[in-house]
């Protein structure tokens, strides 16, 4: 009972919190598509599948300008979105994965573990690190994530990214998410403690086949 409980929070606070991944796997046979709007005018859609009930894969594709004015700068070539589940049990659940989207004009995650607990059922803290294997950006860093339910279909995030590999540090970002049936939409602030706060906008559309 406790597992079917969390599963159907873990399904609604989603695989992505602002820009981290999140400990939570579609199951086999979801199809999850992401719309992403940045702080920086990049626009990028993300097509996502449930394979088996342990692995994840996604490719996503986008570019700056395409709303607007001018000519777009579309990005070079689609990014992946690769996760393999380690284990969950009624305590704590663990994911592995390759991710290489940009995040917003951010070093990106690459290799990453994150590692997640439920510590009441509408609560969601996760930790994780990630390995930047770019000549330039090689490093490890570090990040955290906070989901809280305010009832069956709204979501607070809370997100804390290190940032060793970029010039902003301590990067906080902080989501509100409405999460209905098969469609949720996300506004967050980002970088809240710095002189110039950005604001997303994430549309997910989530269905099983």
């Amino acid at each position: 009972m406790t597992l079917f409980i969390f599963s159907i929070l873990a399904s609604s606070e989603g695989i992505i919190g602002i820009d981290n991944p999140l400990p939570n796997m579609l199951y086999h046979g979801e199809v999850f598509l992401e719309v992403k709007e940045e702080p920086i005018g990049k626009l990028r859609a993300k097509l996502g599948a449930g394979i088996w009930n342990g692995i994840f894969l996604s490719l996503s594709y986008g570019g700056r300008n395409i709303v607007g004015f001018g000519d777009i700068e579309w990005e070079k070539q689609p990014t992946i979105d690769f996760r393999i589940r380690l284990f969950k049990n009624e305590i704590l659940e663990s994911v592995i994965g390759f991710n290489n989207e940009p995040i917003e004009n951010y070093a990106e995650k690459y290799i990453f573990i994150t590692l997640g607990t439920h510590l009441f059922p509408m609560l969601l803290l996760s930790c994780g690190t990630n390995y930047n294997y770019e000549k330039e950006k090689k490093n490890l860093d570090l990040f955290g994530n906070l989901a809280l339910s305010l009832g069956e279909v709204n979501f607070l995030h809370l997100e804390y990214i290190m940032g060793t590999n970029d010039q902003e540090k301590h990067r906080v970002g902080l989501g509100y998410r409405i999460h209905s049936g098969s469609i949720g939409i996300q506004f967050s602030l980002k970088n809240l403690f710095s002189n110039e706060i950005g604001r997303q906008l994430q549309i997910f559309y989530k269905e099983s086949f």
